[in-house]
C-alpha cells in the first residue's frame, strides 16, 4: 500500500514538474505555445506551418491575439515579432544587435567557429564590418562609382549575348538552350552578378570560358541557402542529431556546400597573400592583408587573420552570387503574372531610355513605375523573411513585455510586408503602392525593409538595388517574358524556403521586343 502512495505521489510530481516545463516561462515573457523537451517548440511551428515556419509563428500571433509572442527553439528561448513598431524597435536598438551561437552559423567554418560578419557580434564584428565597407566604398561598393558601372554594362551585354545566341562553352548550356532566348533562372543571372561584385572586391572579372567553376559555386551557395532554415533547423536545435541523421538533417549537403565555399575563396586569399606586395596595392584584398600583416606584427591575432578574412568575404559576396539573382526571379514571376505591369515598364523605357542604348543609372531618377516596381518585388518576396537572427544582449523590454539577456529576438520582415494595417492589399504586386498623386517615386510612401535597418542593415544594399534596377530594365528593354508550349504561369506556392525564401528554378521562355 505503501509502495502504491509513492508511486502515485513520484507521478503526480512528474506530471506537475512537466506541467511546468511545458507551459511555464520567465515572468513578463511574452504569451506563446508550449514547449516540450529537446525540441522546444519547434514541433508546434512544424504543425502550423512545415513548409514556411515564418508562416507557423505568424499563426502563433493570430493564436494568441499578440504581435510578440514567446516560444522556445530546443533550449533558445525566442521572441517573435509581427507589427511594424516592434520590428522597427528591434532593427534600431542598441540592445538587440547581438547575435544567437546557432549551430548552422558555426558549421559553416572547419573548426565550427562563428566566423565572417553576418553571425557574429561585438568588437570583432564592429571592426571588421568597419574596415571592410570604409575600403570597399573606394572601390564603388555602397555608392555610384563611373568604373564601376561600366563593368556591370559589360556583364550585362555579355548576359543579352548569351540570351539572344545561345551558349558559347559548355557550361553555360545549363544556363541557356542552343539557339538561345530559353534560359534557365534563378542560376542565369548570377556569373554576371558575381563578375561585377569581384570587380569590387578584386579589381577583375572572369571570362566567360572561364566561369565553370563560379557555376558550381553558385550551385553550392544556393544548396547552402536552401537547407539552411530561417528558425535555425532540427540541426541547429539538436546539433548532436548530424550523427544519427546526418542526410536527413541535411548536415551532408551543408557541410558540402560550406566546404567548397571555403575552398573557394581559400584558393582566393591564399593566392593574394602568396604574391602580396606592400609597395603595390592591388585591390582590397591587398588592403585586408596589409593591415592583417600590421596587426600581427603588433602582437594583435584575434580580429584579422585568414579565417575571419575568408569568411568575411563569403558573407559579402554570397548575396552577389545567390541572392540578387533570385531576386531577379521573383520579380520575372511577377511580371509573368501582371503582364500589364510588363508593359507598363517597357512603355516608361521606350519613353525615357529608347532603344538605342542600355539603361543607366542616371535614368533611374525618371524611371518611376520601373523603380516603383522593384521595390513592389523586394516587398511582396520578402528574401530573409525573419531577419538574420537578433539576441538580446542584456534584460530589456519590448513592446510592454520583459525580455531576458540571451534571448534570440527575431523581428519578422515577411510578417510586416505582409500587415494589412500598413499596406491594405499585401497580396497583391501593386507598384502604384509607392508613386505619389503624380505618379512619381515617394520614398516616403516606401516604408519596406527589404535590407533590415540600423547597425545590421545589409551592407550591400545600394550595390543590390544598382544590380537590380540594371538588369530588370535591360531584360524589360529588349525582351517580353513568354509562355512556350507546355510553360505554365509561375506557381508562388512552389518558392522553397530555406535561410532565404528562393523560386523553383525553372526555364525561362523570351523573345525579342518588335
Amino acid at each position: 500500500m505503501l509502495t502504491a502512495i509513492l508511486v502515485f505521489i513520484c507521478a503526480v510530481i512528474c506530471l506537475y514538474l512537466s506541467y511546468r516545463y511545458a507551459v511555464g516561462r520567465p515572468e513578463g515573457f511574452p504569451p506563446g505555445p508550449p514547449r516540450i523537451p529537446f525540441f522546444g517548440s519547434y514541433l508546434f511551428m512544424m504543425m502550423a506551418n512545415k513548409k514556411y515556419l515564418h508562416k507557423g509563428v505568424l499563426k502563433f500571433s493570430k493564436w494568441y491575439k499578440s504581435d510578440i509572442v514567446g516560444f522556445h527553439i530546443g533550449n533558445f528561448p525566442v521572441v517573435a515579432v509581427h507589427s511594424a513598431e516592434g520590428v522597427r524597435e528591434i532593427l534600431n536598438r542598441r540592445e538587440f544587435d547581438g547575435r544567437p551561437p546557432i549551430f548552422l552559423a558555426a558549421m559553416r567554418a572547419p573548426e565550427d567557429e562563428l566566423l565572417g560578419i553576418f553571425f557574429r557580434e561585438g568588437p570583432v564584428w564592429k571592426e571588421q564590418r568597419r574596415f571592410i565597407l570604409r575600403y570597399l566604398r573606394d572601390f564603388g561598393f555602397g555608392r555610384r562609382f563611373e568604373e564601376l558601372e561600366l563593368a556591370i554594362k559589360e556583364e550585362i551585354t555579355d548576359l543579352l549575348d548569351l540570351i539572344r545566341n545561345g551558349p558559347r562553352y559548355a557550361h553555360e548550356h545549363e544556363l541557356c538552350k542552343t539557339g538561345g532566348y530559353r534560359v534557365y533562372v534563378p542560376n542565369l543571372f548570377s556569373p554576371f552578378t558575381y563578375n561585377s561584385f569581384f570587380h569590387i572586391m578584386m579589381n577583375e572579372r572572369r571570362p566567360r570560358s572561364e566561369q565553370a567553376e563560379v557555376l558550381q559555386l553558385i550551385k553550392m551557395g544556393m544548396q547552402f541557402q536552401r537547407n539552411g532554415d530561417d528558425y535555425g533547423k532540427m540541426l541547429s536545435v539538436m546539433p548532436w542529431i548530424r550523427y544519427v541523421f546526418p542526410k536527413t538533417s541535411c548536415y551532408d549537403i551543408l557541410t558540402e556546400s560550406n566546404k567548397f565555399l571555403f575552398e573557394y575563396f581559400g584558393k582566393i586569399v591564399d593566392q593574394h597573400i602568396a604574391t602580396f606586395d606592400e609597395s603595390s596595392e592591388r585591390n582590397f584584398l591587398d588592403l585586408y592583408i596589409k593591415q592583417m600583416r600590421e596587426e600581427h606584427d603588433a602582437g594583435q591575432t584575434d580580429v584579422y587573420y585568414r579565417a575571419q578574412f575568408l569568411m568575411g568575404l563569403v558573407d559579402f559576396a554570397f548575396p552577389a552570387f545567390t541572392a540578387i539573382g533570385v531576386q531577379v526571379t521573383f520579380l520575372i514571376q511577377y511580371l509573368l503574372l501582371y503582364p500589364e505591369v510588363t508593359k507598363r515598364i517597357q512603355a516608361e523605357i521606350d519613353n525615357v531610355v529608347g532603344r538605342g542604348r542600355l539603361p543607366t543609372l542616371e535614368d533611374r531618377k525618371s524611371l518611376h513605375y520601373t523603380e516603383a516596381a522593384i521595390r513592389e518585388g523586394l516587398r511582396i518576396e520578402t528574401l530573409v523573411p525573419s531577419d538574420v537572427p537578433h539576441r538580446a544582449m542584456e534584460d530589456t523590454e519590448l513592446l510592454g513585455y520583459k525580455i531576458p539577456k540571451h534571448t534570440i529576438v527575431v523581428p519578422s520582415l515577411y510578417a510586416y510586408h505582409a500587415d494589412e494595417r500598413v499596406w491594405g492589399d499585401p497580396q497583391k504586386f501593386r507598384p502604384e503602392r509607392f508613386l505619389d498623386e503624380n505618379r512619381k517615386l515617394s520614398l516616403k510612401k516606401d516604408v519596406s525593409l527589404p535590407f533590415g535597418a540600423g547597425k545590421r542593415l545589409c551592407a550591400g544594399e545600394t550595390f543590390a538595388r544598382n544590380m537590380l534596377f540594371l538588369l530588370t530594365t535591360s531584360l524589360c528593354q529588349n525582351f517580353n517574358f513568354v509562355l512556350a508550349p507546355g510553360d505554365m504561369l509561375p506557381d508562388l506556392s512552389k518558392n522553397l524556403n530555406g535561410l532565404i525564401t528562393t523560386p523553383y528554378d525553372f526555364w525561362l521562355q523570351l523573345e525579342e521586343r518588335i
